[in-house]
């Protein structure tokens, strides 16, 4: 069985287990069943950890379990704010039910942790806090982003780092707190960067894309578009003034060919693509200072 498959049925268990009211168990199992369609990246990590620091199988599954239910819940609430992914299902019904099941199933990751810690309230206390100290960072990196107005590249890395970097760190955090009980500043520092990098790598493809979401058309502050934004010339005055609402998304659309080849050459892509590489370089420099046996330290590469 696939991986996220087994995955999403730990997650559909939990739902069955503490979800009754029909309609909302029917919406919560709908959104978990179009998630495991995704790579369940969260959860494989929490795992990872769990299982790196000596943590049982069945605690491993739950901090997978908790991670991806946590991050659903944040995907959604993402979406209805960004209002830029009609593609979802939780887009397809009115707001407030979606709302609601995301509300539930926050409540559910706390609920996993609990079953996870396998009656050891200290594991468990510390890794609620753990990933609640993650949402906490998140939302306040999530209400920098949908501001739109950082305006430097030191604010832009910043609002990453809270917003997607400790995400990534708190769902390994919590993995191996379930594991060992304790909390592991080397597993927070590599978290970080991880998710640093990750967010980057998003971006870049946020700027490469020409549909509905591309970063560019929804007027969206990213580290790329940063660049973009403070390069001279005519094309980069022509996005300035869309940004500034002094041009429409049609008369923008009417130049897509060269404003895409424009962003291809600019240099914002591999300028992205550095500040990528540095986070990943941080990694390594925080693993090989680690004593983890080296198969576990390659299987944590494979996400950079």
């Amino acid at each position: 069985m696939h991986p996220t498959t087994e995955l999403s049925g730990k997650m559909v268990e939990l739902v069955e287990s503490h979800v009754y009211e029909p309609e909302l168990r029917r919406l919560a199992k709908e959104f978990i069943a179009y998630k495991a369609t995704e790579s369940g990246v969260f959860g494989r990590l929490a795992s990872l950890h769990c299982e790196m620091f000596g943590g049982t199988a069945g605690q491993a599954e739950y901090a997978a379990a908790a991670a991806e239910i946590m991050i659903l819940a944040l995907d959604i609430y993402d979406d209805l704010q960004d209002l830029d992914n009609d593609a979802v299902p939780w887009s397809k019904i009115p707001a407030a039910l979606s709302l609601n099941v995301a509300i539930a199933l926050q409540a559910l990751c706390i609920e996993a942790v609990r079953l996870g810690a396998e009656g050891d309230d200290r594991r468990a206390m510390l890794a609620m806090k753990l990933l609640n100290q993650g949402v906490l960072k998140a939302v306040n990196g999530q209400h920098t982003d949908l501001r739109n107005e950082w305006a430097t590249e030191e604010e832009c890395l910043q609002m990453i780092a809270d917003k997607s970097g400790a995400l990534v760190a708190a769902v390994c955090l919590a993995g191996t707190a379930l594991a060992t009980g304790e909390y592991n500043e080397s597993v927070a520092a590599y978290g970080q960067a991880l998710g640093v990098a990750a967010q980057l790598r998003n971006d870049i493809a946020g700027v490469e894309r020409w549909d509905k979401r591309n970063d560019l058309l929804h007027r969206k502050r990213t580290l790329p578009l940063f660049y973009v934004l403070e390069e001279p010339g005519e094309k980069a005055d022509m996005l300035r003034a869309y940004y500034d609402g002094e041009l429409s998304r049609d008369e923008v659309l009417e130049h897509k060919q060269e404003l895409m080849q424009y962003v291809q050459e600019c240099g914002c892509i591999e300028y992205a693509r550095v500040h990528a590489r540095i986070k990943e370089y941080e990694v390594e420099q925080v693993l090989s200072a680690m004593e983890l046996e080296e198969h576990w330290k390659e299987k944590l590469r494979q996400y950079m």
